[in-house]
């Protein structure tokens, strides 16, 4: 992972179906997808005087359900890879070799003129290049999208080996249960939220997160994707280009290949033997960090 450049694709109406293709001919060697959402801010917020990241778990759950019930996606990256951390080397269009490659899938769903959110995240993401004009007019419907996810990710829960990795993914986790339960609300417990992600994804998941607060390094506790990445020393996209969904999930792909590693190589507590390459790590299975 690393070194042969990254190129993003963004994924749009017009290319969603070709580029999902590519996704499904590549799952059975890359069976790791990690993940990283967008989406227009968050309009419930903890009581006053209280920070989410104090809630109980329930609590924050309940606030988690009720921002993704309301507020649509604005973007979804995906970025795949093996159980060593190798991305798939893609070949694009006029490319003179094939480069690493993550997708960032533009929605069509949200329209800040009419839905609800908060202002400041709708104006960092268009600081960040985000074009909410364009995205009615050419973006993947969210429904389109998850009918044609759900076919894409069939032959990989059948061989038993899928696995989804996130950073703090308690948002992402949820707005990927969203469009995969065809825009329904979310379950009204965590323990059923945690049921049906299980049941939709088909496969194991991951929060390089939640790995990263209990790996026994001081250092990585409190740090948010750069951070822990840079100290991780795992691969970053080129950081004069905006860090959107796309870029965020290879850095989420990272930081899970890193922890891997570290728990494999070093006993602490957990041990070696849940780290074998097969399972991806199963003591941390379903641990989502907020949530746990």
């Amino acid at each position: 992972m690393g070194g042969l450049g990254l190129s993003i694709q963004l994924v749009t109406a017009a290319n969603f179906e070709a580029e999902l293709y590519t996704i499904a001919a590549l799952l059975p060697k890359f069976p790791v997808v990690a993940i990283d959402t967008e989406y227009p801010g968050t309009v419930h917020r903890p009581p006053a005087g209280r920070r989410e990241r104090d809630l109980a778990p329930a609590d924050r759950y309940a606030l988690v359900k009720a921002n993704v019930d309301e507020l649509p996606i604005v973007r979804l990256g995906i970025t795949l890879c093996d159980a060593d951390g190798n991305v798939p080397l893609v070949a694009g269009a006029g490319a003179a070799r094939p480069r690493e490659r993550a997708w960032e899938f533009i929605f069509s769903d949200f329209d800040p003129l009419r839905d609800r959110h908060a202002p400041e995240s709708v104006a960092f993401l268009r600081s960040r290049g985000v074009d909410f004009r364009l995205a009615p007019e050419g973006g993947v419907r969210a429904a389109a999208f998850a009918a044609r996810l759900a076919a894409v990710l069939a032959p990989a829960r059948l061989r038993g080996d899928l696995a989804w990795a996130a950073f703090g993914g308690a948002y992402d986790f949820a707005y990927m249960v969203k469009m995969l339960s065809g825009g329904q609300p979310l379950p009204g417990t965590w323990h059923d939220f945690m049921a049906q992600t299980k049941a939709l994804l088909g496969g194991r998941l991951f929060d390089g997160k939640y790995m990263a607060e209990h790996s026994g390094r001081p250092d990585l506790c409190g740090g948010g994707l750069r951070r822990v990445a840079a100290r991780l020393g795992a691969p970053m996209p080129n950081p004069a280009a905006p860090c959107l969904a796309g870029p965020k999930s290879y850095i989420a792909c990272g930081i899970y290949t890193a922890m891997r590693r570290h728990f494999r190589d070093q006993d602490h507590g957990v041990g070696w033997r849940f780290f074998i390459d097969h399972d991806h790590g199963a003591w941390f299975d379903g641990l989502i960090d907020g949530f746990h």
